[in-house]
């Protein structure tokens, strides 16, 4: 690939050109006639929104978002550069619902807790006990 020199007699950069460019604002209103800074703006706030409603209903864990703005640049022949600008939002994600539920002995889903059934078992009678006290005796 061959290198062209710059020759000496090139335009420098006046300071005080009215024209340039002198903030990102001022590159993204070139786009769409300004309605692409418009979109990112209002991205931007709903992003935000997403955060804020996020952290109210589900807390600090996974909060976390992003906007990516992505400008291109493709010089021309006569000293003039083409542009595109895209611009992608990534709100948080919503935590995976949750269930609870038990296992019976059929190996089913069941809302029924295997410790409530234990505690619904007919109360065994103990023969051995004190009448007096209540006091269980041992059986050995």
């Amino acid at each position: 690939m061959a290198h062209k020199k710059t020759p000496d007699n090139t335009t420098r950069s006046d300071p005080h050109d009215p024209y340039k460019m002198r903030t990102l604002e001022q590159i993204l209103t070139l786009f769409d006639g300004g309605t692409f800074l418009e979109t990112v703006m209002n991205g931007h706030k709903d992003l935000m929104h997403d955060l804020s409603d996020h952290l109210y209903t589900h807390g600090q864990k996974g909060c976390q978002g992003s906007m990516t703005i992505t400008i291109d640049y493709a010089a021309g022949n006569g000293g003039d550069v083409g542009m595109g600008a895209q611009v992608t939002f990534k709100p948080p994600k919503k935590p995976k619902s949750s269930a609870a539920a038990f296992i019976n002995s059929a190996g089913e889903l069941t809302l029924y807790s295997p410790m409530m059934a234990r505690m619904h078992q007919p109360i065994r009678d103990v023969t051995d006990h004190d009448p007096e006290t209540g006091e269980i005796r041992d059986t050995d």
